[in-house]
């Protein structure tokens, strides 16, 4: 986060431990102090500071310094203040309480899901990914098991406390066709992040795996000639097709109205070679190192995954 300290906080003997707790985590890495509207140097003269140890005071000066350079890749801005009355202003100790709180990256299956959000942060966002890689854990990917659980969980991770927490939601859309609406329950998800000041991210295609360019399709290790085969035919599909192609399960036997519309002019073969999809292991393709995907990332999300980049940096 961006971390402003109002000078009456600072001169709050009562704050000061909590001003300590919010320093080490700046220390850490986790969070900036945010200048852009405030003096440091009026800080300097607090009796937080003051009274501090020289440890603390050595710590507060470079933690300043290092911020001066960029507040990137933190988006959320907290002010601390002994009278909070807007939004984002918080007592010391609720902001301390939050500045200890990990960055929860919400998804559905936290093992293939968290693979896909790992993977395009590497690739696509070099401050979000230093952040990520910190040994002291800013951000940690959770998942209840399955898109019906996410709504029950936000709730409960909302109701146990009295700030809004530090988390974004993201969610397969699991539409079937461009013109199709979002699952219902990923709109009841969607609805209840909105309304407790929560990003929720549906992805624009039917599920994660539908993101996967075909370079980490093809580099997968130990697949076999039929999954490359299939890896061939699923690159000749158009856009649309790739978009809302069920990647695990392949097609159907007997095709819905909005499936037939992307897939009935296939030919035969295709079909066939597609019919069983890449596997309930797909998502592995994610985690194959050492083979650059930042282009074909780029072009598969259509812009989305640069959509999501800014809900995660918004609650950083």
């Amino acid at each position: 986060m961006r971390i402003e300290i109002d000078p009456t906080a600072a001169n709050d003997p009562d704050a000061h431990s909590w001003l300590d707790r919010i320093l080490h985590k700046v220390d850490d890495g986790w969070h900036v102090w945010d200048t852009t509207q405030a003096d440091p140097n009026a800080l300097a003269v607090t009796s937080w500071m003051r009274e501090s140890t020289q440890r603390v005071h050595e710590l507060f000066v470079a933690s300043v310094q290092r911020g001066a350079w960029t507040l990137e890749p933190h988006g959320r801005r907290a002010r601390v203040t002994t009278n909070p009355s807007a939004a984002d202003e918080l007592t010391p100790e609720h902001a301390a309480r939050l500045a200890e709180q990990p960055l929860c990256v919400l998804v559905e299956n936290r093992f293939s899901d968290g693979a896909f959000v790992r993977r395009i942060v590497e690739e696509l966002d070099g401050a979000l990914h230093s952040l990520w890689s910190l040994p002291t854990g800013p951000v940690h990917i959770d998942g209840p098991g399955g898109k019906g659980q996410m709504k029950l969980e936000v709730e409960r991770r909302v109701q146990q406390k009295p700030y809004r927490v530090r988390l974004v939601a993201i969610v397969d859309s699991d539409r079937r066709h461009r013109t199709s609406n979002p699952s219902k329950e990923a709109r009841q998800l969607d609805r209840y992040c909105d309304k407790n000041g929560l990003p929720c991210w549906i992805l624009a295609k039917r599920e994660a795996e539908n993101y996967l360019p075909r370079v980490l399709l093809e580099a997968r290790p130990d697949v076999g000639e039929e999954y490359r085969q299939r890896t061939h035919t699923w690159d000749r599909l158009t856009d649309d097709q790739k978009d809302f192609f069920d990647m695990k399960q392949g097609l159907p036997d007997v095709l819905s109205g909005v499936e037939h519309a992307l897939f009935g002019e296939l030919s035969e073969p295709d079909r066939v070679m597609l019919s069983s999809g890449f596997g309930e292991r797909v998502h592995a393709c994610w985690m194959v190192q050492n083979v650059p995907a930042r282009q074909q990332l780029i072009s598969r999300g259509q812009g989305d995954l640069e959509l999501g980049m800014e809900l995660i940096r918004s609650q950083v």
